[in-house]
C-alpha cells in the first residue's frame, strides 16, 4: 500500500507543481497577467501570406488565440522581404505583407490594434487587446531614404537594414563584406530613421556595420533578436563589445530563441544538417524536401534554460535594463523545449524567478525595456517634427 501511495505521489507531484499549487508558479502566472509583454521580433506577416492566424492552429508558434492565452501584449510583426526581390520590386512584396497585417487588424478590431506610438501599447494592455508593432527585416523595400517618411506614416517603428545577404545599405553578418560596414546610403538611412523616430535594429548586420550604426544613431539602438557570442560563437550572435555599445546608448537586446544561436552543443549537428540538406537539394531538387524534413526531426534542441543563460549573461554584462525578448517565432524552424510558442511566457518567468530575478526585473525583461526605447523614439520624433518637416 505504501509503495502504491509513493508511486501515486511521484506521478501527481509534477501535476501539482504546474497546476497553481506551487507558490512560485502562481507568482509567475500573476506576473504574466499584469506585465506588458513585448516580443521584439516575430515573422508573422510571412506566415499570414498562406495561413489564417486568427484561429487556433496546430502548427507554428503564433496565432491570435494562443497570443491571448500566453499574455502577449505587443508582438513586433516584421515585414520581411527575401533578398531574391532586392532588385525586383521589393516594395511590392513588402506592401502585400503590410496590407495583410492591416486587413488582419481591421477584421479583428475588437481584439487587435496597430501601435503607432508607445501609448497604443499601453492602451492595448488596458483594453485587453493585442498591439501590433510594425517593423522591417531587410530594408530593401525602402528603395531610397526619402521613402522612409511614407513608411513611418504606414506605422513602421523599427527596421533592420539588411538580412542574410549584403544589400545596398549594409554588410550582413552572414555574407561577404562589400561596404566595410554601412554603405553611404545606409548611413543616410540611419540619419533619416533618427529624424523620424524609427529605431535602428542591428540584428543581422556585420560587426562593422552594427558598430557604425550604433555610433551613428541618436536614438537608443536595438538588436531585436540576437544572442551572446561569448556563449555560442556564431556570426549572428553579438560580441560583448557590441552588447556594451548598445547598452551605453540606452538600447536593448532581445534574446533570440533559435536553438542554433542559443546552444553550442546544438551548433555542430545543425551545421552538418545544413550541409547535408544542400547536397540533397543539389542531387534531388524539390524531391529532397521530405528527406530534409526527416533529417531535421533528428536534430538536437535547446531548452528554456538556454534562453535564461543568455539573459543572465547579458544582464550581468550590461544590466537588466538592456535585455528583452526577441523570439524570432515563425522565422525559426524549431523552438526550444519549454518555450515552444507564445503561450509559454509563464515558463520563462518561472525559470527567472527560480534564478533569483525580482518581479521588477522580470517585468523589465518581458517588455518594459522595449517600451522605454519606443517611448524615447516617439519623444525624439515629436520634438524634432516641427523643424524637420
Amino acid at each position: 500500500m505504501r509503495k502504491k501511495l509513493a508511486l501515486l505521489l511521484l506521478f501527481l507531484f509534477p501535476l501539482l507543481l504546474f497546476s497553481g499549487k506551487d507558490p512560485l508558479w502562481q507568482r509567475a502566472e500573476q506576473i504574466v497577467k499584469t506585465s506588458i509583454i513585448i516580443d521584439a521580433h516575430e515573422d508573422i506577416p510571412t506566415t499570414m501570406l498562406n495561413e489564417d492566424v486568427s484561429v487556433l492552429r496546430n502548427k507554428g508558434h503564433f496565432d491570435l488565440p494562443r497570443a491571448f492565452m500566453g499574455g502577449l501584449t505587443a508582438p513586433c510583426f516584421a515585414i520581411f522581404t527575401n533578398h531574391k526581390y532586392d532588385n525586383n520590386h521589393p516594395a511590392e512584396f513588402a506592401l502585400r505583407e503590410l496590407a495583410n497585417v492591416y486587413e488582419f487588424a481591421f477584421q479583428h478590431k475588437d481584439k487587435v490594434l496597430i501601435a503607432y506610438s508607445y501609448r497604443d501599447i499601453l492602451k492595448a494592455k488596458e483594453e485587453g487587446k493585442l498591439a501590433i508593432i510594425i517593423t522591417m527585416e531587410n530594408s530593401s523595400p525602402i528603395e531610397d531614404p526619402s521613402q522612409l517618411l511614407l513608411w513611418k506614416r504606414l506605422g513602421l517603428r523599427m527596421a533592420i537594414l539588411t538580412h542574410m545577404k549584403t544589400n545596398k545599405y549594409a554588410d550582413s553578418s552572414t555574407d561577404e563584406e562589400k561596404w566595410g560596414g554601412l554603405s553611404p546610403e545606409g548611413k543616410e538611412m540611419v540619419k533619416r530613421m533618427n529624424q523620424l523616430g524609427i529605431l535602428v535594429d542591428v540584428s543581422h548586420l556585420s560587426d562593422k556595420a552594427a558598430a557604425q550604426a550604433i555610433q551613428l544613431t541618436t536614438l537608443p539602438p536595438v538588436a531585436s533578436h540576437s544572442d551572446a557570442r561569448a556563449l555560442n560563437d556564431v556570426p549572428r550572435n553579438l560580441p560583448d563589445y557590441l552588447i556594451k555599445a548598445i547598452a551605453e546608448k540606452g538600447g536593448v537586446i532581445g534574446v533570440n530563441f533559435f536553438p542554433y544561436f542559443l546552444s553550442e552543443r546544438v551548433k555542430g549537428p545543425w551545421e552538418e544538417f545544413w550541409k547535408k540538406a544542400g547536397e540533397l537539394r543539389k542531387q534531388y531538387g524539390k524531391e529532397a524536401d521530405e528527406m530534409i524534413k526527416k533529417e531535421r526531426k533528428k536534430l538536437p534542441n535547446a531548452d528554456i534554460k538556454d534562453i535564461v543563460r543568455h539573459i543572465k549573461y547579458m544582464v550581468n554584462l550590461v544590466g537588466v535594463e538592456h535585455v528583452g525578448i526577441g523570439s524570432d517565432f515563425e522565422g525559426i524552424s524549431m523552438a526550444p523545449r519549454g518555450f515552444e510558442d507564445v503561450t509559454k511566457f509563464k515558463n520563462l518567468v518561472y525559470e527567472l524567478l527560480k534564478e533569483g530575478f525580482t518581479e521588477k526585473q522580470i517585468r523589465m525583461i518581458l517588455g518594459e525595456n522595449f517600451l522605454r526605447v519606443f517611448k524615447k523614439a516617439d519623444e525624439a520624433y515629436l520634438k524634432g517634427k516641427g523643424s524637420a518637416f
